[in-house]
């Protein structure tokens, strides 16, 4: 009985840590001078916001509650999950703003969604 009780319990608990590890670190990379950008989490408390030299790394805290980013120039900035290279999240300038910025989610941008309904 004891054998069926810690499965589903360690399920849960990897479940949710899975979430994250999935892809592993998050880490943005300016590709020009003097790019602003914004990383808050899900309830608008701000993680860092700066103006990013060129080749400034920013490693999204693992323990963000789902963080965000905002940026005039996403165009700008290259994106690594787990040390492997991502899609941007735009080829041209322009606003961004509430994008989530997960592991989960930036993978899932690069990745056709699959259309299961």
């Amino acid at each position: 009985m004891s054998g069926r009780i810690p499965a589903p319990a360690a399920s849960a608990g990897a479940g949710a840590g899975a979430a994250q590890a999935t892809g592993g670190q998050v880490v943005f990379t300016s590709l020009d001078d003097a790019i602003w950008v914004k990383f808050y989490d899900a309830n608008g408390v701000q993680l860092m916001q700066k103006q990013m030299a060129k080749g400034e790394t920013y490693t999204v805290p693992a323990e963000a509650n789902g963080p965000r980013v905002w940026t005039g120039r996403p165009d700008a900035l290259a994106i690594t999950v787990g040390g492997q290279p991502v899609p941007k999240l735009a080829e041209s300038e322009g606003i961004m703003k509430d994008v989530p910025v997960t592991a989960q989610a930036l993978l899932a941008r690069g990745a056709p969604a699959p259309a299961s309904s």
